[in-house]
């Protein structure tokens, strides 16, 4: 990605995907991969790397250490958001 699209995306972008699932980040940029829609992510940990022998974590469930933010431009919020629930959501036909 050029830096000019990611400038545009980093000012005129629209948060579509918060979560903590590595898995379903996964399937959110495939999905996105697949049809051409261009997205920024951002990664937030909650425990710093020495933090994770402290008691801090203590009571912590690891899950959900870290967040996971996918942003698409506002021109493709709506598609991109068609598409990850249709992923996301989709019924397991057996």
């Amino acid at each position: 990605m050029q830096l000019f699209d990611k400038l545009i995306i980093f000012f005129n972008k629209q948060d579509m995907y918060i979560g903590y699932s590595i898995e379903e980040v996964a399937k959110v940029i495939n999905i996105l991969k697949e049809n051409n829609i261009k997205y920024a992510y951002k990664l937030m940990k909650h425990l710093r790397d020495r933090d994770m022998i402290s008691f801090e974590r203590v009571g912590m469930n690891m899950e959900y250490d870290a967040q996971y933010t996918i942003s698409v431009k506002e021109r493709d919020y709506e598609e991109a958001k068609y598409l990850v629930n249709k992923v996301l959501h989709e019924k397991n036909e057996n």
